[in-house]
This record gives C-alpha cells, sequence and structure tokens, in this order.
C-alpha cells in the first residue's frame, strides 16, 4: 500500500463519512480523532523518521478503517434515535400513501438491522474487510431510507389528519355519551333520583 492510496481512501471515504457524524451535533466524538491522529503519525514516520512507506501506510489505512467502522456504527446510532422519534410522533402512519408507508418503512428498517448485524458478525470474526462493505451497505441504506422516510410534509399532514381523527372521535364520544344519558333518563325517569337520595 502507498501513501497516496492512504490519502485516497481518507479523501473518499473517511472524510465524507466523518462530516456526516460531524454534522450532526457539530463536534467529532474524540475516539475518531484519535484514529485519524494514529494515522497521521504513522505517515510522519515516513517523511520524518525514514521508515518503509508500504508498511507505514498499511498502519495508517487499518487507522481509518477502525475510525470509519466506529463512525458507522454512530451513523446506525443516531438513525435509529430518528427513527424512535419517527415512531412516537402523534401521527398516524398508516395513513400515508395508501397505507403503504408504514409497511415499507418497516421492511427497510429491518433490511438495515440485519446487514448490521451481519458486519458486526464480521468484525467479530476479525474479518474488517467483509465488516467494512457490509457497513458501507448499511450507510448507504440509512441514507436512502431518511430521503424516503423522514419527509417532513408527510409526517405534518399525517400528524394533522390523526389529529382531526382524534378530536372527531373525542366529539362522536362526548355526544354518544349525552344522547346515551339522555335515554337512559327518558326511559328511567326515576333511577336518578333513587341514586341521589
Amino acid at each position: 500500500m502507498t501513501e497516496k492510496e492512504v490519502y485516497q481512501f481518507y479523501n473518499e471515504k473517511v472524510k465524507i463519512l466523518y462530516s456526516e457524524i460531524e454534522a450532526r451535533n457539530n463536534s467529532l466524538p474524540v475516539e475518531l480523532l484519535f484514529e485519524i491522529h494514529s494515522a497521521f503519525d504513522h505517515l510522519k514516520r515516513i517523511h520524518v523518521d525514514g521508515e518503509p512507506e508500504s508498511p507505514c501506510a498499511e498502519r495508517a489505512f487499518s487507522h481509518l478503517k477502525r475510525g470509519s467502522l466506529d463512525a458507522f456504527k454512530l451513523k446506525l446510532k443516531y438513525h435509529n434515535i430518528d427513527y424512535k422519534k419517527l415512531l412516537e410522533l402523534k401521527a398516524d402512519l398508516r395513513l400515508i400513501d395508501n397505507g403503504r408507508f408504514l409497511p415499507s418503512l418497516l421492511s427497510r428498517k429491518k433490511e438495515i438491522t440485519d446487514i448490521a448485524k451481519t458486519a458486526r458478525l464480521h468484525e467479530g470474526k476479525k474479518d474488517t474487510d467483509a465488516a467494512f462493505e457490509k457497513w458501507y451497505e448499511v450507510s448507504e441504506l440509512i441514507d436512502q431510507f431518511e430521503k424516503e422516510f423522514f419527509d417532513s410534509s408527510k409526517i405534518q399532514w399525517a400528524k394533522k389528519i390523526s389529529l382531526f381523527h382524534f378530536s372527531l372521535s373525542f366529539v362522536v364520544g362526548i355526544i354518544t355519551g349525552i344522547i346515551g344519558s339522555a335515554i337512559v333518563q327518558y326511559l328511567f325517569p326515576g333511577l336518578f333520583k333513587f341514586w341521589g337520595k
């Protein structure tokens, strides 16, 4: 491996992923910064300490890959938080897209979870390359999921309709209660007088 390949990996993969994590809270977790620091410390050894390029580049690449794996997990964690918030909204998601929204959402979420489990299994087996590929797939699925299902206009519409349905049900319940009480009072006029004594 060459130093240039490490920089290409950093520029094309790591930087993009880290930017997503940083944009979430306007900060980058310290664990990710440690991996970048360690990676560039290995690259420094090529120029300052005169160590051979290939092993230093491989060690740097390894640190960047580990940091990326951590970033993928953070991205999934943040996604799960947003997903939970979506499900906790006072909106009937079954109303969106003629009932297709919720089943599709649940199916796609299961796909993300299943692939993330596979990625973790690869990590457990120390198969970093396979784990990285699976995590990259999870990351892309999360991006697609959020574009498709976190559409605020659809969610706001469902919230309004759900509120309308709740309000209508509440009003119908009150009217039904009043009518029911009137019927009972009419059919059994002495019933309430007896209870009042």
